[in-house]
């Protein structure tokens, strides 16, 4: 069985930008890649994103004209990221002016979380769990 799990590919018209909001603004690492090859891995605990440039030409034609074509537009998918200091990267997260579209809260589903947006419109919830009957990992 391979070492992976299933990584998201997000796809940026600044790709740049991206990397500065992951990185800086909700604490992601890089693992590999960089700006010049249009696609870098990130990580945050043990999850795992591609982020990719829009523009480049990675695929076959048609794909990479889809990739293009869906670029920049909404979607009301969300990406659940666990995290330990979810009261500290919230604060991070505001405090750096990012969009925060639910902010955290303790859910009825035993979760402290709350949803961030992503220069490209992508939603990210991170979430912590309270423990307990609802709450357990």
């Amino acid at each position: 069985m391979p070492g992976y799990g299933v990584i998201p590919a997000l796809r940026f018209r600044d790709l740049e930008e991206a990397v500065r909001f992951y990185v800086d603004v909700l604490g992601f690492e890089i693992r590999r890649g960089d700006l010049a090859e249009g696609n870098i891995s990130v990580r945050f605990g043990a999850a795992q994103l591609m982020l990719e440039s829009a523009a480049a030409e990675f695929y076959g034609t048609a794909y990479n004209q889809a990739i293009r074509q869906r670029a920049g537009t909404a979607g009301p998918n969300a990406l659940y990221i666990e995290a330990e200091q979810i009261d500290t990267l919230a604060q991070r997260a505001a405090s750096a002016g990012a969009r925060i579209l639910d902010p955290l809260a303790e859910r009825p589903w035993g979760q402290r979380e709350f949803t961030v947006e992503d220069p490209a419109g992508n939603w990210l919830t991170f979430w912590k769990s309270l423990g307990g009957a609802n709450g357990a990992t």
